[in-house]
């Protein structure tokens, strides 16, 4: 009987050691310390490309660039200028980023494939890749604040919002593949 038990307790187990490779960590290049130096962004700066700035008129400002994470992740905030108008971009998909929206302050209307949600002070929408959506001001002057989060972060991306930022329209010959 025990022989049958040692038996069994080692065949049950062979799947289990098998699948030892899946419970491994994917890289250990990613663990540890990064070479990157830390660094904070005050309210009023933005960090497009990885350089600090203070631009007094922007329309948006970026917060962690896609430079700062070699692409993985950016963070943009809106400023009370990007909100003057209603209204907002046309509904869009992305098809490689996913894309997260946290509203700071105000309220804000996010439509997510076919569906529209109010969103106010505290709320997070998530936008999955290959979604159609997009996020509207519902009144003039709005003083509401929200932060956009795209993971993973190409480069064109963030072209794309500092452009945005600086011109304060949507640029037609640098819109990112996949939008």
């Amino acid at each position: 009987m025990k022989r049958q038990k040692f038996i069994s307790t080692i065949l049950l187990g062979i799947p289990l050691l098998s699948s030892a490779q899946v419970l491994k960590p994917r890289s250990k290049k990613n663990i540890g310390k990064s070479n990157k130096k830390g660094f904070v962004v005050r309210d009023d700066e933005s960090r497009y490309h990885g350089i600090q700035t203070k631009p007094e008129n922007a329309f948006l400002r970026c917060k962690l660039s896609s430079a700062d994470t070699n692409e993985a992740l950016f963070i943009q905030t809106s400023t009370p200028k990007v909100f003057e108008r209603k209204g907002g971009p046309p509904p869009h998909i992305h098809t490689y980023e996913d894309e997260i929206i946290y509203i700071v302050s105000g309220e804000f209307i996010v439509h997510i494939d076919g569906e529209d949600f109010s969103l106010k002070s505290g709320d997070t929408a998530f936008i999955p890749r290959g979604t159609l959506h997009t996020v509207t001001n519902p009144i003039e002057n709005n003083p509401g604040t929200l932060i956009t989060i795209f993971q993973p972060a190409p480069k064109k991306i963030e072209d794309f919002f500092g452009y945005i930022s600086e011109k304060g329209e949507i640029p037609k010959d640098i819109i990112p593949n996949g939008w």
